[in-house]
């Protein structure tokens, strides 16, 4: 019982952890809050952090480091040049951390 309330606790953090991030990416694309790129960094790091699954945090840094460059190198829009480098920096920092957690064995022995 206690382990299926903590795992339902876990889920629903990480569902919270994954919008704020979403949310903190599109306000830092339009620049209407001042401190949106901390709250976009912020729940970035803290998702590697407890996100258990490393693999697909490991892939998240890669896709948010090349879509970060892609954002800085395109000639097309000014929006996504001006958070390209926080994209990247966003990105790195979440593949540093997961490449620094320690593995766990998820199965029972």
């Amino acid at each position: 019982m206690y382990i299926m309330k903590r795992a339902r606790i876990r889920f629903l953090v990480e569902i919270l952890l994954i919008t704020i991030m979403f949310i903190g990416w599109i306000m830092m694309l339009y620049g209407k809050i001042p401190h949106s790129f901390q709250i976009f960094l912020v729940a970035t790091v803290a998702f590697a952090i407890i996100y258990r699954k490393n693999i697909w945090i490991e892939r998240l840094g890669m896709v948010m480091i090349v879509f970060g460059l892609f954002s800085l190198c395109q000639p097309f829009t000014i929006i996504l040049y001006q958070c390209g480098f926080q994209t990247v920096l966003a990105g790195t920092l979440a593949f540093i951390i997961v490449s620094h957690k320690p593995v766990t064995s998820t199965r029972k022995q």
